[in-house]
């Protein structure tokens, strides 16, 4: 009688490990407007240790080092907001006249296709075949922009306690128990971890933006600072992050030019992303972030659902985040272990010596 109460116990902790999943999603989502922004300050305050520590080994008192990192913080944010606001008052100014110019050639576009037998219109889903549906969306991406702009005064308090006791912290563990000491000293890699990657991203995204500006200055393509910041902004977004900040200047070309000049500024940001995004990027990460590209994909989509915008740009350090809390639970470690990409073949040399008829190694029958 003992043996299905035995044969169940795995259904129901599955069960049950499903649900309390569940209730962790659910409560996480509800919890955006709070979790988020501490999220984004947690993430600064990784970008800024390096600043805030080599401060620290220097002598600089705590106070001085919080309010020099944090005004290094400042100067970064203001600019890229004032570059920013400037592009986008540039374009509101000359934006109707490119919405028309787009809707004739878009018009002209599929009525010639429509001739060779081709029907585009009946590809696009009806609502978005209006231009209020395109309207719509980037104001609702510009409201949502905005709306987490206003956490801001949480995100830097957060930013200024997070650095304070950043500083205190050594000397905290140090009034702990070993046991317990050693246990919190064991995940110190995550923060390394998440600093390495971040700090990588963050230089890579720069260099991107600069290029796709460079680039689409040179073929005389209009905006090429609010192309640039895009790009360095969308950088950050796995997966899609390439085609969202391709299809803007691809569109300001086609508007403005021809499709020529168009398909040209396509493939420059083709070539970044596959030089810069893919293979710079790729090597100096090295297989230190060890996620699926499933994975990944399925993280910016779990993480937008969750957080919107916010949740996209930190989809890949929260997934990488729980992959090592993973990683350091015997328990839980065969999730981690799914999480990972597959993993290169070993080198020849690596590789164990073929046996020989008899059984021996091929080394040793020599």
């Amino acid at each position: 009688m003992t043996r299905p109460a035995t044969a169940d116990r795995p259904s129901l902790r599955l069960i049950a490990g499903l649900a309390a999943t569940v209730l962790v999603v659910a409560g996480v989502r509800a919890a955006e407007p709070v979790l988020a922004p501490l999220a984004f300050a947690l993430f600064l305050a990784l970008l800024a240790q390096p600043l805030f520590e080599g401060m620290r080994r220097r002598g600089v008192p705590v106070g001085v080092a919080v309010l020099v990192t944090l005004v290094a913080l400042g100067i970064v944010v203001a600019l890229f907001v004032l570059l920013l606001l400037g592009s986008l008052a540039e374009f509101r100014e000359v934006g109707p006249h490119y919405y028309a110019s787009l809707q004739e050639r878009l018009a002209y576009t599929v009525e010639w296709w429509a001739g060779k037998g081709i029907v585009i219109r009946d590809w696009i889903p009806p609502k978005w075949q209006r231009p209020e549906a395109i309207a719509g969306l980037a104001g609702g991406t510009v409201k949502g922009a905005l709306t987490f702009l206003s956490a801001s005064a949480v995100v830097g308090l957060t930013l200024v306690f997070l650095l304070f006791e950043g500083a205190a912290l050594p000397a905290k563990l140090g009034r702990l128990p070993p046991r317990v000491r050693e246990r919190i000293g064991s995940l110190a890699h995550v923060s390394a971890e998440l600093q390495r990657y971040l700090l990588i991203k963050t230089a890579m995204s720069a260099l991107i933006g600069i290029a796709a500006g460079l680039w689409v200055a040179f073929l005389g393509v209009d905006f090429p600072v609010l192309c640039g910041l895009l790009a360095f902004a969308c950088h950050f977004i796995p997966n899609v992050g390439a085609l969202i900040a391709g299809a803007p200047p691809v569109l300001i070309a086609f508007v403005q030019f021809d499709p020529a000049k168009a398909l040209a500024v396509a493939l420059g940001y083709l070539v970044l992303a596959l030089l810069l995004g893919n293979l710079l990027e790729s090597a100096l990460m090295g297989r230190r972030l060890g996620l699926s590209p499933l994975v990944v994909f399925v993280s910016l989509v779990v993480w937008g659902w969750m957080w919107g915008a916010v949740g996209m740009f930190l989809s890949v350090p929260l997934t990488l985040t729980l992959k090592i809390l993973l990683e350091s639970s015997p328990e839980l470690r065969w999730i981690a272990t799914l999480l990972e990409g597959v993993p290169a073949a070993a080198p020849p040399a690596a590789r164990a010596p073929a046996a020989t008829a008899d059984g021996s190694s091929p080394g040793a029958a020599a």
